[in-house]
């Protein structure tokens, strides 16, 4: 065998493979430091964009899951101030039963009035000033409310003192564009084009329930009996069982005679139905969206398995390496160190 002096191909052979066990150990002192197995794009290129986009989609279901939350909450405001508001709607119930009773005055008939009227202006208020998060979000006041126009309810245009709720919400609970859930807080009139979002004041339900007609308002009142509007017999309130309050929004029931006070049982089960159906939307809403919760956070659980296989460090295999990297490393920094003595016996061949 030819010996070199100037080219120690021994040594440099031992500097490469010293310097490549080296890079290999301080890869796995690099993934047990950080729990990663992929720490930068050169180490698994296409595991690095398959488990970004894993990650994109575990981010995304754990905040729709939180945005389901949000409207769980808001439904639950909602459905908390329904809830009132069908409450004063069956003591209107009761008083309207208890002024229908032929044993009252009219002086009792104008207490139970003032209780109702108060009743009334109550629902209204709530149906305002019901907010979620703050004043800018109301819930119950619709896209525009009924107002009294000619003696019977119509709606008008939004009152630019209320920021009025939009006609649909749209709760983003999926972790992706266009994966949403839908509620209507409002109540609808009209059909088509012409269908408008109210909202849960007095006259707002009555308008949606197409009772706002002038045979119900009180501008029948003054009718000639025996007309086809108002027959004889019914001369005395005849369909009416609605009036207006301090303000064209403002809308009463009329128990102050025994006949109106019966015309108000007639319909006010339809009021407290209207409000009940929107509850029961609402408490669907929420039980979809606990189902959802539940579903996203298993499919979240699964995602995030499926990132931890590509992404994180197998500590048994990664230690493993790393003790075989470690010895080859010892034994190349010897063997080095041998082969850089091999030159030497040229010497012995001078001498």
């Amino acid at each position: 065998m030819a010996l070199y002096v100037n080219t120690n191909t021994s040594s440099l052979n031992a500097q490469r493979m010293m310097a490549n066990s080296t890079n290999s150990l301080d890869t796995s002192y690099k993934r047990l430091a950080s729990g990663l197995r992929i720490n930068s794009a050169k180490d698994d290129a296409a595991g690095l964009q398959i488990s970004d986009r894993l990650t994109s989609q575990v981010n995304g279901l754990n905040q729709g899951n939180r945005n389901a939350q949000d409207g769980i909450s808001m439904a639950q405001t909602a459905e908390g101030a329904m809830d009132e508001m069908v409450s004063m709607y069956q003591r209107i119930r009761t008083l309207a039963l208890q002024s229908a009773n032929g044993t009252n005055s009219s002086e009792d008939r104008t207490a139970l009035q003032q209780e109702v009227d108060s009743l009334c202006a109550e629902i209204d208020r709530i149906s305002k000033d019901t907010t979620f998060g703050g004043s800018d979000q109301r819930l119950l006041t619709g896209e525009k409310s009924a107002k009294v126009t000619s003696g019977a309810l119509a709606a008008a245009a939004a009152d630019a003192a209320v920021n009025r709720t939009s006609a649909k919400v749209d709760f983003q609970v999926g972790a992706d564009s266009s994966q949403t859930i839908s509620i209507t807080l409002g109540l609808e009139s009209g059909t088509g084009n012409d269908k408008t979002n109210l909202g849960f004041s007095v006259a707002d339900v009555a308008l949606s329930k197409n009772l706002g007609l002038t045979k119900y308002f009180d501008a029948d009142a003054a009718a000639v009996p025996g007309t086809e509007e108002t027959p004889a017999v019914e001369a005395k309130g005849g369909d009416r069982f609605l009036k207006q309050g301090a303000t064209a929004a403002n809308v009463s029931f009329d128990i102050s005679s025994a006949k109106t006070a019966q015309n108000t049982l007639s319909h006010i089960d339809d009021f407290i139905a209207a409000i009940d159906g929107k509850r029961a939307e609402l408490g669907a809403v929420q039980n979809r969206l606990e189902s959802t919760i539940r579903n996203q956070s298993n499919v979240a659980e699964n995602v995030s398995a499926a990132r931890s296989r590509i992404r994180d460090t197998d500590f048994a295999s990664e230690t493993a390496a790393m003790t075989q990297q470690n010895i080859i490393q010892q034994a190349s920094q010897s063997i080095l160190s041998q082969a850089n003595q091999r030159p030497q016996v040229a010497l012995s061949l001078l001498g």
